[in-house]
């Protein structure tokens, strides 16, 4: 029997892969901060501990415990991860480096405590989970989108600094997946409403509540693939969105595509534009 670690467990893709790998009879080790949904994953048959990836002393233990147990782990999900919404100018120092706590340092805490438990077995899977947001970014979600660009520079030296051991790093792009991350999103999100950005944050929110291209089930099975195929992608993609946004960003010039983002909102610019010309 086949182990899996996963972090982010207890909610949208984590939770949907945890119970699709049971049904795949391997061992789970679910880790989250929802004490009550890791009840629930453990009457399903998972392993289960409470984690937050901010806290790399807690990692560290639990992986030592996991090794000196003896627990042989075959892959490991990073999944834990959040949206910090708003723009450049509003989004404080402190949020911003919260979200790249989570995102990415939280990440590379459980790769750092993962990799010698790995490599002492010969091999295994590392799969990190990042965006569409990992390629490309959008008004209002430049520090999401700058916490999943470096989730994709870290995957990728991690695939070549880890290869040698025959440890194989993927990572999942999933683009609009129907989940609670929009209404996570919209309670994180900083927004002035007396500000000269009230009107782009607000289409923003509503743009955010209707996320849902693919669905968690389809992310998990694209998760299952990378972690049982033989020789897996460097990165899978989940929803057609997600291809259509890596398309474009390809085959058009930098300043057309600046054009289709600014268009999608031109609501709020023109709000802006007018507030600003009864101003002066």
């Amino acid at each position: 029997m086949k182990t899996i670690f996963i972090t982010g467990a207890t909610s949208g893709i984590g939770e949907a892969s945890a119970k699709l790998f049971l049904n795949k009879n391997w061992k789970v080790i679910a880790s989250g901060r929802n004490q009550e949904k890791l009840e629930l994953l453990k009457e399903l048959g998972a392993e289960t501990y409470r984690l937050d990836v901010t806290n790399e002393q807690d990692i560290n233990k639990l992986f030592t415990e996991l090794n000196e147990a003896g627990t042989k782990i075959d892959v490991v999900l990073n999944n834990a991860g959040y949206g910090q919404f708003g723009t450049i100018e509003e989004v404080s120092d402190s949020l911003a480096k919260k979200q790249f706590e989570t995102n990415v340092f939280g990440l590379a805490s459980v790769c750092r405590a993962a990799i010698p438990i790995l490599r002492n077995n010969g091999g295994g899977r590392i799969i990190n989970v990042s965006s569409a947001a990992g390629f490309v970014s959008m008004p209002g979600g430049g520090w999401y989108a700058a916490s999943k660009h470096s989730v994709k520079a870290l995957s990728d030296a991690l695939r070549w600094e880890t290869k040698q051991f025959g440890i194989k790093v993927s990572m999942i792009e999933p683009g609009p997946i129907k989940t609670g991350f929009a209404d996570t999103v919209n309670s994180n999100m900083v927004n002035n409403e007396n500000g000269v950005y009230s009107s782009l944050v607000k289409d923003l929110t509503k743009s955010t509540l209707s996320f849902g291209g693919g669905t968690v089930n389809h992310c998990a099975k694209k998760i299952y693939r990378a972690a049982t195929r033989r020789c897996p992608k460097n990165r899978y993609m989940v929803t057609k969105e997600a291809y259509l946004i890596k398309f474009l960003i390809h085959a058009l010039p930098p300043k057309v595509l600046d054009y289709f983002v600014i268009k999608m909102f031109i609501p709020a610019l023109k709000v802006y534009a007018k507030t600003k010309k009864s101003a002066n």
